[in-house]
């Protein structure tokens, strides 16, 4: 029951600050993050919040640091898998597109294909 509440909230977490990051309200978004991670220490997704908040305003360095404290935190999380592999390719633009915020809602290459 406890786990299943720690659960919900970190799914509303996630949701509402990933709606922040969409609105480009980074510096609210970086507040929950805090609250986020404070209250979940050992969970990957504030650390990949962050990290797109971070890549937001264009500090590259720290959001690989934490798309890889996500990944250390949890290596089955995908999308720090993506956000990671995304920022560190070879093809990479400065132009954020197909971040994935872990929020659940689905990114647009994968809602044509269904």
């Amino acid at each position: 029951m406890r786990q299943e509440r720690e659960e919900s909230s970190l799914r509303t977490f996630t949701e509402n600050i990933a709606a922040l990051l969409r609105a480009g309200k980074l510096e609210q978004a970086r507040l929950e993050i805090a609250t986020a991670m404070a209250s979940h220490v050992d969970a990957p997704e504030p650390h990949n919040l962050l990290g797109i908040c971070d890549e937001q305003d264009g500090d590259l360095q720290a959001a690989r640091k934490h798309y890889r404290a996500a990944y250390a935190l949890d290596p089955t999380y995908k999308p720090c898998c993506n956000n990671l592999e995304r920022i560190t390719s070879f093809i990479f633009s400065t132009k954020i597109t197909d971040v994935d915020f872990g929020d659940g809602a689905e990114r647009p290459e994968n809602a044509s294909k269904k």
